[in-house]
């Protein structure tokens, strides 16, 4: 296990704002007509057009224009990110999906459809696809409003991710061609999530932010103080904030005292402990993280044997890598085929 130096310096640096260093991007001009009030609108896929074949010459351009835009705000933030790491003694390279964008650089994220679509195609797919995905986005704020924010620290806690939570089995209930996506084409599925997963990614950064600065000025919500289900609120909260590592070990920095004193769920430190191995060396202690190989869920680089960290689960109150292979797979359905 990689040793983590603690200190009040490293600390400060860990909270530091997640789009720090590179808040004084801004949209190019060319692209100035994609947005309404400063940002593109959820499920507005205009920017693309260019994308396609049968696009013309000034589509084409803003396309490049915002791709090429997209790679410079990336670059900064991935940068920024590596030097907030650094200073907090830490030699990561942070790779394309895990550094903290401000918004303007999440705005361009291109979708994964393959080559041989068309814009007629896509335009079908987005018009029957984006009306329930903005449903689920818009009922998510309305929810958001009459609860985020209100009441006393431990409040406040409890009622934070409700936002990611309804997004995140949104997104669920996709991959598991259920509901209302159990008709969805694959075209209409990717077009789907990937209206959820922006709006997903937006809470999830800002609910870093939050946190990171409450933080800062009330300390670690222990068990003690705020409850236990306040205190594995700000734990969900940090492990869903993959694209701020420095925060996440900064976090992890600040639990791991209070780990042996019973002021966090033991459950939690290790899960957390394993997303911020996995980053820095590669390789997981309690092996709860996961993913699917050949069609079957295993999990990811363990550093022990599987008996000596099926034993670290039972020290964390886990179940064993059996059963827990099992219950994701029952959350999230069964891996995919091997192809």
């Amino acid at each position: 296990m990689r040793a983590f130096k603690i200190g009040l310096s490293a600390v400060l640096i860990g909270l530091a704002p997640a789009s720090a260093g590179a808040q004084l991007l801004s949209v190019p001009p060319a692209l100035s007509s994609f947005l309404n009030n400063g940002v593109i609108e959820s499920g507005d896929y205009r920017w693309l057009r260019g994308r396609f074949d049968d696009a013309t010459a000034a589509d084409k351009q803003a396309f490049i224009t915002a791709l090429e835009w997209n790679e410079t705000c990336e670059n900064q933030s991935r940068a920024a990110m590596k030097d907030r790491l650094t200073a907090m003694g830490q030699n990561y390279e942070p790779g394309r999906d895990v550094y903290a964008r401000p918004v303007p650089c999440r705005q361009f994220d291109q979708l994964p459809i393959s080559a041989d679509v068309t814009w007629s195609a896509f335009s079908a797919a987005l018009d029957r696809v984006r009306p329930y995905a903005l449903g689920i986005i818009r009922a998510t704020v309305l929810a958001e409003q009459q609860v985020i924010d209100h009441g006393n620290y431990a409040e406040q806690l409890r009622t934070r991710p409700l936002g990611e939570q309804t997004l995140r089995f949104a997104w669920v209930e996709s991959q598991r061609h259920e509901g209302q996506t159990a008709t969805y084409s694959s075209l209409e599925r990717i077009v789907h999530e990937g209206i959820l997963l922006r709006a997903l990614d937006d809470r999830d950064q800002d609910n870093t932010a939050w946190l990171s600065a409450l933080v800062g000025h009330e300390g670690w919500p222990t068990r003690s103080r705020v409850g236990d289900e306040a205190s594995s609120a700000a734990w969900l909260l940090v492990q869903h904030a993959d694209a701020n590592p420095a925060f996440q070990l900064t976090a992890l920095r600040l639990m791991t005292p209070l780990a042996s004193k019973d002021e966090i769920d033991p459950r939690n430190f290790a899960m957390l402990t394993d997303r911020v191995q996995l980053k820095l060396s590669g390789q997981q202690q309690y092996g709860t993280q996961w993913t699917c190989k050949g069609g079957k869920r295993v999990p990811l680089p363990l550093a022990n044997s599987d008996a000596a960290t099926d034993a670290l689960h039972a020290k964390a109150k886990l179940s064993s890598l059996k059963e827990n292979a099992t219950q994701i797979d029952t959350l999230y359905g069964p891996c995919p085929s091997a192809a």
